[in-house]
């Protein structure tokens, strides 16, 4: 499910780029905005499947339902919000002064994202649901499906194909949106028509607000839901800041996080699955267990890291061809890509150690850790580096990209210390 989550995003900056630089930098730009919102909305969602996971541990499956339809009172109101939100961006373009030229595809293209906003969050819901339940193929096979819609529907859209109009970046907004809803499509009628899903009772007809349980999903998603969108908005409100710099800075940006997001699927999703684990062993009290899915998770995601970053190193130059035929972005982006490949590492101890804690159901200090790593030392560097003279030459975007890795290799140590703690305190050693 990663995996065509961040492909989609890729496939539209591709698909973008072959249309235009100017398609190209508005998406960018427009992701940048997007995409933090939809982590906010994920994040805080994202509280069903540690919870849905310790009350399968706990063999208390009619209560999973109960999590779900409560969980819709959450997923509607985020929808409506961020609908709202992305139907009113235009001021936030003019205040970061970014080129006119660009100003009214991007303001298309999110227009027309947040059409889809509302069954995003539906989505989420349903998604976190089977993760819960340790039942993950039939998402990957839903977002696989969906990919593939995606992909056809920008073809169809962006270049004005079969009849169609050609809309350029504004084209791959609406192919996101009209996929999101697709992909509830099929993963309700799924949950509905499977028997695996009767014994929590989903469909019950008890629809009333739970003010306790939403108190509960909302307390644990919340400090997610800001965790997710600081370690997010900093690659987008870097875009933004760089976004007066011009297309040719912008897109070489957008390619090189458009790549390492893409190869960081495989230890996210890894980290979601220790979430997973973590949180049923947690709940059936079997501790030796826990404690050997969280070093699993280590060593899984060190060792992809290692390979992710090879690749990238070797590759940099071929893979930004990929996106764009024109050389001064090719060169810029596999320049950039040299730091994407450095912070792997810090990245994959990150993500495991975030997982493993919120599979412990600890989520407000990692909370402040990651707002310390990446808003008070990543970005204030970055910033300074990229913009300023105050310690170096101006660097630009690569200033940036110094500054990222620096607050994930922070947030890497923050992190791991943290668990380390959340260990002893809950005296999991101590029982094993």
């Amino acid at each position: 499910m990663q995996f065509s989550q961040m492909a989609m995003g890729v496939a539209d900056t591709v698909m973008s780029g072959r249309a235009s630089t100017e398609d190209l930098a508005a998406v960018a730009i427009g992701a940048g905005i997007w995409i933090p919102l939809f982590l906010l909305m994920a994040g805080i969602l994202t509280a069903i499947t540690p919870t849905v996971a310790q009350l399968n541990g706990e063999k208390n499956l009619p209560q999973i339902g109960h999590i779900i339809r409560q969980s819709l009172w959450i997923a509607i109101s985020l929808g409506i919000l961020g609908f709202i939100l992305l139907q009113s961006i235009s001021p936030l373009l003019a205040l970061m002064q970014v080129q006119t030229v660009i100003r009214p595809i991007i303001i298309g293209y999110l227009n027309a994202v947040s059409w889809g906003v509302p069954g995003i969050t539906f989505f989420l819901v349903l998604r976190y649901l089977n993760e819960g339940m340790a039942n993950t193929v039939p998402i990957m096979l839903v977002g696989l499906i969906g990919l593939i819609i995606n992909i056809f529907l920008n073809y169809l859209l962006i270049f004005g194909h079969w009849g169609f109009p050609a809309l350029g970046g504004i084209g791959a907004g609406w192919a996101t949106a009209i996929t999101q809803w697709l992909m509830v499509i099929m993963l309700l009628f799924y949950v509905f028509q499977t028997p695996f899903f009767n014994p929590i009772q989903l469909f019950k007809n008890d629809l009333k607000p739970d003010l306790n349980e939403l108190k509960q999903l909302i307390k644990l998603g919340i400090p997610i839901g800001i965790s997710f969108f600081v370690e997010g908005s900093i690659f987008s409100v870097i875009a933004l800041f760089i976004a007066s710099l011009g297309t040719i800075i912008v897109a070489a940006h957008q390619i090189a996080l458009s790549v390492s997001s893409l190869l960081f699927i495989v230890p996210l999703s890894i980290s979601m699955g220790v979430t997973i684990l973590v949180a049923q062993a947690r709940g059936s009290n079997n501790h030796p267990e826990l404690l050997q899915t969280i070093k699993t998770g280590y060593l899984v995601n060190i060792s992809l890291a290692f390979f992710t970053a090879s690749i990238i190193l070797t590759n940099a130059y071929a893979i930004a061809h990929l996106y764009t035929e024109n050389a001064q972005v090719i060169q810029l982006a596999s320049q950039l890509m040299i730091f994407a490949a450095l912070y792997q590492i810090s990245d994959a101890i990150h993500l495991c150690s975030g997982g493993a804690l919120r599979g412990l159901k600890d989520t407000a200090i990692p909370m402040l850790l990651s707002i310390i790593s990446f808003w008070i030392i990543g970005f204030p560097l970055g910033y300074i580096l990229g913009l300023t003279d105050l310690l170096n030459t101006t660097l630009g975007a690569m200033g940036f990209w110094i500054g990222l890795l620096t607050g994930l290799s922070i947030s890497a140590i923050l992190l791991s210390s943290r668990l380390y703690f959340q260990i002893k305190k809950q005296s999991i050693l101590q029982s094993i």
